[in-house]
C-alpha cells in the first residue's frame, strides 16, 4: 500500500479517537507512583510524553524525548497535562533528567500492562463470538489466535556486571503486535520467564509457539492446564529421547498434509508438512507429532534441506496440516515484525541506556508505538513515524484528548 494511502488510513483512525489504547489516560494512571513528597510532574504526564515523543521519526532516546517536548506548543502541552509553573503561570516542560529518572524507576510490568496488554473486554467478546459460531460444528474449542514467544537482547544496554539486558516477549502472529514482555534475570535464562510472561494474559484457546529452548515440560503442563491454551513446540536434539522418538515415526508411510511454495527476493522455498496423531509420547498433552521438511535455494548458493520436528496438543479436528504449517511458518515472522523493527526503526541495539528499568521501559514504549502504527494501517513503521513528527499528530495517534 502506498505511503500516502497509509497516511490517510492513519488519519482516519486517529480522528475516530486514536488507535493506541482505549481511555489511554486511565491506563497510564494505573501505573503506581514510586516517588514521595510534593511532585510537580504527574507520572502519567511523563509517560505520555515518552510515548508520544518516541512516535516521531528521529526521536529514539531520552535526550530526544526532551527535545521533542521542547518543540510542543502550549495547546499540545495542555493535552499532555503538563503543569503550570506557579510563578510564571506558563506550562513548564520537563527536563531530560526528569524523564530519565521516571523511566529508570517506574514499575516495568505496570507500564507493560498500561500500554501493551490487549483490551480484555474486546478479547472476551471475540472469543465468545468465535466459540458460538463453532459450537454447532465441533465439541472441541476452536483456535482463536496465536502468539509467538521470542527473546531479544538489548545489545548496547549492559548492566554493571557486564551482562546484557535480555527481554522475552509475546507477539501476535496475525498483526505482529507485542502484547507483553519481561526481563530475564541475570542469573537465569529465558525458560524461567515463560510463566511470568504469560501469567497475566488471557490465553484461552490461543496457540503459543516457540523454539526448542522453551519446550519445557513443566511450563507446557502449566500452559495447558492453568491457562487453557495450546502449544506448538519445536523439538531438537537438546531433548534426545523425545527427538529420537519423533524421528523414528513412520513418516515415509504417512501422506503429505500440506505443501507451500514461495518465491521472492532471490529465494525459492518449498515446505512439506506431515502430521500424525500420537498417544504414547512422554510429553504433556501431546496429541499430534509434526514433521516439516524445508527445501530452499537462494541465488548463488547450493540448495539446502532442513527437517524440523514438533509436537502439539491440538487434535486433528482442531488443527490440520494447513493450520499447523501456517503456525510454524508465522512463528519465524515475528522477529521481523517486532524485534528487528525496534532495532532498525528505533536503533535500540545502539542505545546505551542501562540504569534501572530504563532499557525495558524504553523498549515497552517503542513497542507501543509500533502497535499503534500497525493498528493505524501502516505496513512499515518508518513512514508511520514520519507521518507523526508533530506533537499533535502523535497525540492523535495514541488517542489523547
Amino acid at each position: 500500500m502506498p505511503v500516502a494511502a497509509l497516511s490517510r488510513v492513519a488519519a482516519a483512525v486517529a480522528s475516530a479517537g486514536g488507535v493506541s489504547r482505549p481511555e489511554i489516560w486511565k491506563r497510564l494512571e494505573k501505573v503506581p507512583e514510586f516517588r514521595a513528597g510534593n511532585l510537580f510532574y504527574p507520572l502519567p504526564c511523563l509517560l505520555a510524553i515518552g510515548l508520544c515523543a518516541l512516535s516521531a521519526a528521529g526521536h529514539d532516546g531520552i535526550e530526544a524525548i526532551a527535545q521533542w517536548v521542547d518543540k510542543a506548543s502550549e495547546i499540545e502541552l495542555a493535552r499532555l497535562r503538563v503543569p503550570r509553573d506557579p510563578f510564571t503561570r506558563r506550562l513548564r516542560r520537563p527536563s531530560a533528567s526528569t524523564i530519565r529518572r521516571a523511566l529508570t524507576r517506574v514499575d516495568p510490568n505496570a507500564l507493560v500492562a498500561a500500554v501493551l496488554a490487549p483490551d480484555t473486554q474486546r478479547r472476551d467478546e471475540a472469543d465468545t463470538e468465535t466459540a458460538s459460531a463453532a459450537e454447532a460444528s465441533t465439541a472441541q474449542a476452536p483456535v482463536v489466535g496465536a502468539v509467538a514467544l521470542d527473546g531479544k537482547s538489548c545489545r548496547g544496554a549492559r548492566r554493571g556486571d557486564g551482562t546484557r539486558v535480555h527481554l522475552v516477549g509475546a507477539v501476535t502472529h496475525k498483526d505482529g503486535l507485542l502484547v507483553g514482555h519481561v526481563e530475564v534475570d541475570r542469573k537465569s535464562n529465558e525458560t524461567t520467564a515463560f510463566q511470568p510472561l504469560f501469567a497475566p494474559m488471557a490465553l484461552t484457546d490461543t496457540v503459543v509457539t516457540f523454539d526448542a529452548l522453551h519446550s519445557v515440560r513443566a511450563n507446557l503442563e502449566w500452559l495447558v492446564t492453568a491457562k487453557k491454551a495450546h502449544y506448538l513446540a519445536v523439538i531438537k536434539a537438546n531433548q534426545p529421547s523425545l527427538f529420537a522418538q519423533l524421528k523414528a515415526l513412520p513418516w515415509a508411510d504417512l501422506p503429505v498434509a500440506d505443501v507451500t511454495r514461495d518465491h521472492g527476493h532471490g529465494r525459492d522455498e518449498t515446505r512439506t508438512v506431515k502430521a500424525t496423531t500420537v498417544a504414547h509420547l512422554d510429553f504433556p498433552h501431546a496429541a499430534q507429532a509434526i514433521r516439516i521438511h524445508r527445501w530452499r535455494r537462494e541465488t548463488g548458493k547450493a540448495p539446502s534441506r532442513e527437517t524440523v520436528y514438533a509436537v502439539t496438543d491440538l487434535t486433528f479436528r482442531q488443527a490440520g496440516g494447513a493450520l499447523l504449517n501456517d503456525l510454524a511458518r508465522s512463528h519465524w515472522h515475528v522477529e521481523n515484525k517486532a524485534h528487528h523493527t525496534r532495532d532498525v526503526s528505533f536503533r535500540e541495539d545502539h542505545s546505551t541506556v542501562r540504569t534501572g528499568h530504563a532499557p525495558m521501559n524504553l523498549a515497552t514504549l517503542r513497542s507501543a508505538v509500533i502497535n499503534a502504527l500497525r493498528r493505524a494501517g501502516y505496513a512499515f513503521i518508518p513512514p508511520g513515524r514520519r507521518d507523526h513528527t508533530t506533537p499533535t499528530a502523535a497525540l492523535d495517534l495514541h488517542g489523547f484528548p
